[in-house]
């Protein structure tokens, strides 16, 4: 029988010796380490190994400053980081516990400085002192958070995820706050960085500039400043947001971008990169062209606020080319033209999306205005499509036809008869309409 008890509450179960033992959150090992033995600070430096991976546990040590790497090597002669410690940590103790061996090697890979623990002098201050030996407790518990944590990576995240949450727990150990971000405030190299998330150099390299591109982080030589975490949560949730979120959930988080203050070529870059991510996925056959239309809307709700930002800092962008979009006159269909310009705008390219009904006056007027690199014109329905004809013959008569490639794409269309009407390209599906952009843009002479 289950009782359910409301508005109670209730206490702390009294239990011999255990109450007595446990102390406040606050009790801090590195304290009560220096309390003890002050005269016990060794400095150490880069390379120093204070421990191999089957070695008996002779030692413990607490981590007064500096950075030390918790690593192992498989059978198959990997290394895997567990970790970069820093300040506070105990090294030795749950190997200890469980059979007097050590299960990783222990490295230091900065300027640090430790003090030194026998096992007769843990074993005592452990025995006569509470607060010790709940200081002890409490460091083991993190040290089993950290090793689910990891697991939960490594089952749910790919490499760029794994390497982005690893820097923030580097940044919330070693960082050092400036007016940028957060410098991790240890020297880490690129390999330390492929053991600790499970990757080789390469993929750790193309994950760094990744992120670099996305404005999460940049380099110095061997200094990597991190913006903001708050800032990069609100990224995160933006990107998320246009891939499952729900309705306003997009603009909302890119409102609250742009009142916290973040750079808002920051905040379209993660709009776009959610973009992406349902193109992806699409490619994968894990989403369908409704989902790529729920997509579109949220980056349209979104779209705007950012625009605005972007206007008022006076903040110039590089695109991949510029592109003149409409649905011809006749045809009000808007979904199509929809999907391609946001799947157009997450690739990097400047999309001026005339809208629907456009005549061929007008999308020549545009050509001369904007001086796009491309002209693309979108018809559902069969009676309205051999409007696309006549502009073309239109800008022709006006003398831009050779200013610009010419791309035509509806379900109603075929390759045959964009060749007819003298179109440089077709689309079937908004997927091909980007590859297409794509191609006679990185090849010019195409």
């Amino acid at each position: 029988m289950i009782y359910i008890c409301q508005n109670a509450e209730f206490p702390r179960p009294i239990i011999p010796g255990y109450n007595n033992l446990v102390q406040p959150a606050d009790t801090n090992l590195l304290d009560l380490a220096l309390e003890h033995w002050p005269e016990r600070i060794r400095p150490y430096n880069r390379g120093n190994i204070l421990y191999w991976q089957g070695d008996p546990v002779d030692y413990f040590y607490v981590i007064q400053k500096g950075a030390v790497k918790i690593s192992s090597l498989s059978s198959a002669g990997k290394i895997y980081s567990h970790g970069i410690l820093g300040s506070g940590h105990l090294l030795g103790a749950t190997d200890y516990f469980l059979d007097g061996i050590h299960e990783t090697t222990a490295e230091v890979i900065d300027k640090t400085s430790l003090i030194t623990i026998s096992i007769s002098e843990f074993q005592g201050l452990i025995t006569r002192d509470s607060r010790f030996s709940t200081a002890v407790m409490r460091e083991m518990a993190k040290e089993a958070r950290v090793h689910f944590s990891k697991a939960q990576d490594l089952s749910f995240f790919d490499a760029q995820q794994r390497l982005k949450h690893n820097l923030i727990k580097l940044a919330d150990e070693h960082g050092l706050k400036n007016d940028e971000g957060v410098e991790l405030g240890v020297n880490i190299t690129h390999e330390d960085m492929a053991e600790l998330v499970n990757a080789n150099r390469t993929t750790i390299t193309l994950c760094l500039q990744e992120l670099k591109k996305l404005g999460y982080l940049r380099t110095e030589g061997r200094r990597i400043i991190l913006i903001p975490v708050d800032h990069m949560n609100v990224l995160d949730r933006l990107s998320e947001s246009v891939v499952s979120g729900g309705i306003g959930e997009a603009l909302d988080f890119a409102s609250t971008a742009s009142e916290m203050g973040i750079d808002p070529v920051k905040v379209l870059n993660a709009l776009m990169n959610g973009m992406k991510e349902v193109d992806r996925r699409y490619a994968q056959g894990q989403l369908d062209v409704n989902d790529i239309m729920w997509s579109s809307n949220h980056m349209k709700e979104a779209l705007p606020i950012i625009e605005t930002a972007i206007h008022q800092a006076n903040i110039s962008l590089n695109h991949l080319g510029r592109i003149v979009f409409g649905t011809v006159q006749g045809d009000i269909h808007d979904i199509g033209k929809t999907m391609v310009s946001m799947l157009l705008k997450a690739r990097g390219f400047e999309v001026i999306d005339l809208g629907v009904d456009v005549s061929a006056e007008k999308f020549v007027e545009a050509v001369e205005a904007y001086q796009p690199d491309i002209l693309a014109m979108s018809a559902l329905l069969t009676t309205t499509q051999l409007e696309m004809k006549h502009v073309i013959e239109v800008l022709c008569n006006a003398g831009f036809r050779e200013r610009v490639k010419v791309m035509v794409g509806g379900t109603s269309l075929t390759p045959r008869f964009a060749r007819e009407i003298g179109a440089d390209g077709y689309a079937h599906e908004a997927r091909g309409g980007v590859e297409l952009a794509w191609s006679w843009l990185s090849n010019p002479n195409s």
